[in-house]
């Protein structure tokens, strides 16, 4: 049985770890929370309180790994973005550069396709020039960067760039008719990238069954303006439309291309939701 660590279980941990799990893995999960412990000991065999931004943070755990998922995001009680992935992804790669054991390491970070930016719509790939003016995803993609470059001939880091995800728990589809006719104040005619959570704990498990390395953008298929996604889904239910604005706010983070899957797929993934159009393929 090999292990794999849950490095930060929210929505996207927690499900990664169940499915993990009933793929025979023996778990570690870390949460920040202690109130969310007995309920992490409910997923994982290894239930630990972490905080990568904590300077007494303990990685000691780390020696014991076959493979890592780190999975971490601010809460909205205390951490910033800079807290997370400045602070605390730099002492997280230290602590992978100065692991005692040699045993092989593959880690799978979850990072989005957001960091491509205002990309005017056009299509863009993984080789695809990213956004590092706006603060946010220069602060996303330094992250990424220092853990391509941890350096270890006995570790892979695999990056997977999500899309906005919806699934189980999180019904966009639903959250999007319940704004016809009203005005949401973001730009419409930008086109947004998507993925499903059962795709993400999949392409999760997919990465660290086949090695990968790299940067992969896991995304659906669907290349849709919020506008054209909205108005199907609305037409669909004799809804009147969502009201978009047709310009951005001064100062928003701006994401508008459409992203390609084209590489994991040729590495062998395949969707089982290609959109929230259409059913899930299980």
């Amino acid at each position: 049985m090999s292990s794999y660590c849950v490095i930060g279980c929210g929505y996207v941990g927690t499900t990664a770890a169940i499915h993990l799990k009933q793929k025979g893995h023996r778990i570690t999960g870390t949460t920040k929370s202690r109130s969310k412990l007995i309920q992490l000991s409910q997923v994982a065999d290894n239930p630990l309180i972490l905080d990568i931004a904590k300077a007494d943070a303990s990685f000691d755990f780390l020696e014991d790994q076959d493979g890592i998922l780190i999975s971490v995001a601010p809460s909205q009680e205390c951490d910033t973005y800079d807290d997370i992935f400045s602070t605390g992804l730099t002492r997280l790669c230290q602590a992978l550069k100065q692991r005692r054991s040699t045993q092989p390491l593959h880690v799978t970070y979850i990072s989005t396709a957001g960091v491509y930016g205002d990309q005017g719509g056009k299509l863009v790939d993984e080789t695809s020039k990213i956004d590092r003016k706006h603060p946010l995803n220069a602060t996303l993609t330094k992250a990424e960067d220092s853990l391509l470059t941890v350096g270890r001939d006995d570790t892979s880091i695999c990056i997977l760039r999500l899309g906005g995800i919806y699934g189980p728990g999180r019904d966009m589809a639903t959250a999007i008719k319940s704004a016809a006719g009203e005005q949401v104040k973001k730009n419409g005619n930008h086109v947004c990238s998507w993925t499903n959570i059962v795709d993400v704990a999949e392409g999760i498990s997919f990465a660290y069954n086949n090695k990968l390395e790299g940067v992969f953008n896991l995304v659906d298929d669907m290349q849709l303006t919020r506008r054209d996604l909205s108005n199907l889904l609305c037409d669909s239910d004799g809804l009147p439309p969502v009201l978009w604005l047709n310009q951005d706010l001064p100062g928003q983070r701006v994401s508008n291309s459409k992203v390609s899957n084209q590489k994991i797929k040729s590495a062998g993934f395949r969707l089982k939701s290609p959109s929230m159009l259409s059913p899930l393929h299980i």
